[in-house]
């Protein structure tokens, strides 16, 4: 009998929410923002530390060879593909936002068959196509139905799993520009409320409303979709005092067994995710107080009964009353805070653990991934594992694509956006002399930190 392990092949993409929304939804206002757009097709390579020794990793754009070298020398293992899925001077508008169909796409995977074979296929995130792709390639998978996937990740879902729950439950699903008038008019009575898209996602999807002028504006907006044929479905609540957020991370196999993997505390920026770091005593024992785990196993219990297995991530808050929010939405898919998790496996192996987060920088620039490794180590801030602490880089391309576009349609020296996602290592140095440093080296290349 063989119990070698099978191969995982490690894929997905960021923005999974865009795949499971219905199309004909209105949408609330936003900023349009095609840097960041290019940097959140960039963050597939945000997945490797999901891969074991030998596993497959495929990114829409190949891995930065220096950053890749540097993962491995410091004991990262996992096989990646040489080439770009996709040409990173396509621009929004010609560009395949689907990860899967480039793989089913016969002429674009003739140098890594050898990656698929015999591989188990383990997504960030289920969405269409990735059924279609381990067929093709004849993937090992054990997924749920894209149908599935998709409801319990709606906040439609989440919203009613707190009613299932008999948990307190202030939201409520408005129809048409009219009644998000009225409810919401009503809500301001109270103080400011949240409009939330079904399929809203960090930083995007989550509108705040103060005054009855901003309500007034985002209805009329709403009701010009409307007239144009879409179909209005939006979450609203009131807008909670909360101390901190969190979320849990469990799993749930096929046969129903709940795993808890971690809980994470989270700092966000206008709804937006800035980091992770391990939840500290006073809020585990707060949450063991509280009965929170029990809640997430009713949770995952539910989620089960819906056709779900797989990771899950349940956001949540701490309120400055004091009263725990143990369901403020369910991601079922993995996670940035799970991603911190794995870090933190490797870490602990080398007895330390680190915080996650990420720098919005802006350049014009031809400096290199390999200069700032080079500069980092110098200054002696670069984590390897006989140093102890510093800075470990989960990202190259995030920071660079948007050089890389410029250059492509031949524009040189221009002020671009890019994102570093970093994991902290304290060590002996603390949170504040490791971050100011971390920014000098910056600084001395000519990033200037946005964020």
């Amino acid at each position: 009998m063989n119990d070698r392990r099978k191969f995982e092949l490690i894929i997905g993409t960021f923005d999974a929410e865009r795949f499971w929304r219905d199309p004909n939804l209105a949408k609330l206002p936003s900023f349009h923002d095609p840097e960041m757009e290019n940097i959140v097709m960039a963050m597939d390579e945000l997945l490797f530390p999901f891969c074991e020794a030998q596993d497959r990793l495929i990114t829409r754009y190949r891995m930065n060879d220096c950053h890749k070298e540097y993962l491995h020398e410091i004991g990262f293992e996992f096989l990646s593909n040489s080439t770009d899925l996709e040409s990173p001077d396509v621009g929004s508008v010609g560009r395949t936002a689907n990860i899967f169909d480039l793989l089913t796409s016969v002429d674009r995977m003739a140098d890594m068959d050898h990656l698929l074979d015999g591989a188990r296929l383990s997504p960030f995130a289920v969405i269409p196509g990735a059924d279609r792709t381990a067929a093709r390639y004849g993937l090992e998978q054990d997924f749920p139905a894209i149908e599935t996937v998709q409801t319990v990740n709606s906040k439609l879902y989440s919203t009613e799993l707190n009613r299932r729950l008999d948990l307190q439950c202030d939201s409520q699903t408005v129809y048409s520009p009219e009644e998000l008038l009225a409810s919401g008019l009503t809500l301001l009575n109270q103080g400011p409320f949240l409009i939330k898209d079904e399929f809203g996602v960090s930083g995007k999807g989550n509108l705040l409303i103060e005054s009855e002028a901003i309500l007034q504006r985002v209805t009329s907006y709403v009701a010009d979709q409307c007239s144009k044929g879409k179909t209005v479905r939006f979450i609203i609540e009131p807008f909670l005092r909360k101390e901190l957020d969190f979320s849990c991370q469990f799993h749930i196999d096929p046969d129903g067994t709940y795993r808890h993997i971690s809980v994470q505390q989270l700092v966000n920026h206008n709804f937006a995710y800035q980091g992770s770091y391990t939840a500290d005593d006073r809020l585990l024992h707060m949450l063991q107080e509280a009965k929170y785990f029990d809640v997430m196993k009713r949770a995952a219990h539910e989620l089960y009964r819906s056709g779900y297995h797989g990771d899950v991530c349940v956001d949540s808050m701490l309120l400055t009353d004091g009263r725990i929010v143990p369901i403020v939405e369910v991601n079922a898919r993995r996670s940035m805070s799970l991603i911190k998790h794995y870090v933190d496996r490797y870490l602990k192996k080398h007895d330390t653990a680190g915080s996650m987060t990420h720098a919005t920088l802006q350049f014009a620039s031809d400096v290199s991934f390999d200069q700032l490794l080079e500069s980092l180590d110098r200054e002696g801030v670069l984590y390897k594992p006989d140093r102890g602490f510093g800075i470990l880089p989960l990202s190259a391309n995030t920071l660079l694509i948007n050089k890389v576009v410029s250059e492509c349609k031949g524009i040189r020296n221009k002020q671009v956006k890019g994102r570093l996602y970093y994991s902290l290592i304290q060590g002996e140095w603390g949170n504040e002399r490791l971050t100011a440093k971390v920014k000098e080296v910056l600084s001395s290349l000519s990033f200037k930190i946005a964020r």
